[in-house]
């Protein structure tokens, strides 16, 4: 699973969206806001094609965060990002 290819990451102030880029304009229909953790998630995702143990496995490297918990965050995140269609799903 991936990130959409058309969403853009961006940081206001102190927060973080997403936005929908299309030939080099954003549609503000709908804008996602992040925390900095999944903020810092959503980057690491854009680099590639990751599991979720892999991303829990990241998680665990960066944060204070045991296994467990890192496992259950990423999969709570992943199916909210889900839910909004922010992913796209390898066939």
């Amino acid at each position: 699973m991936r990130v959409r290819n058309d969403l853009k990451l961006r940081k206001i102030g102190n927060k973080y969206v997403l936005v929908e880029v299309r030939d080099s304009h954003a549609n503000l229909t709908d804008v996602f806001t992040l925390n900095a953790t999944a903020a810092c998630l959503w980057q690491r995702m854009c680099e590639g094609d990751f599991t979720d143990q892999e991303l829990a496995e990241w998680v665990c490297e960066r944060f204070e965060v045991n296994i467990d918990t890192a496992l259950g965050d990423i999969n709570r995140q992943l199916n909210e990002w889900k839910k909004y269609n922010l992913l796209v799903q390898d066939k």
